[in-house]
């Protein structure tokens, strides 16, 4: 727990930045008015990695963060708690014996299954477009869970690769 401790402040610090990048970057770069959400794979990485409560307060955080910078902050900050409390389902002991392929299938699954969640509380609370609620939740749900797991996997080959070594 002292190793996670002294890295709680460059998560903070890599959430701010990704926030940004998320509101002012990510967001701009649509398909049928959904994007990829890096915040979803950095709460799932989290919620994994650390644990299920430190995942719902980053998730917290992030909803905090980036619901002041987009104008939405509670709907942000419950649909981003959600998430990082779905996530912390797939959290994976630091005495466990899975080998990598295990974890980062653990993690797959903790971005689709938070993202879509999250999808769905936004869905449920905020409708710009005057959608059919099945509609958002269920397509443009199952869409952004898709993009957001296309991200991942470039995350994942990109960056963190190691994090899940055996």
């Amino acid at each position: 727990m002292i190793v996670v401790a002294t890295k709680i402040p460059f998560y903070i610090a890599l959430l701010c930045v990704l926030s940004l990048l998320q509101v002012f970057g990510l967001s701009h770069l649509t398909l049928f008015d959904v994007s990829a959400d890096a915040i979803s794979i950095f709460i799932a990485f989290i919620a994994v990695t650390i644990g299920q409560k430190t995942g719902m307060s980053f998730g917290f955080g992030a909803g905090i963060v980036t619901g002041m910078l987009s104008g939405n902050m509670g709907l942000s900050m419950l649909a981003r708690t959600v998430e990082g409390f779905i996530a912390g389902f797939f959290n994976i002991p630091e005495n466990s014996h899975a080998t990598s392929k295990q974890k980062t299938k653990r993690m797959y699954w903790a971005v689709m299954t938070a993202t879509f969640f999250a999808n769905a509380v936004f869905a449920a609370g905020y409708n710009p477009l005057g959608l059919s609620p099945l509609y958002r939740i269920v397509v443009l749900g199952l869409l952004e869970s898709l993009l957001t797991l296309i991200l991942a996997f470039i995350a994942n080959w990109l960056l963190m690769r190691k994090t899940f070594s055996d």
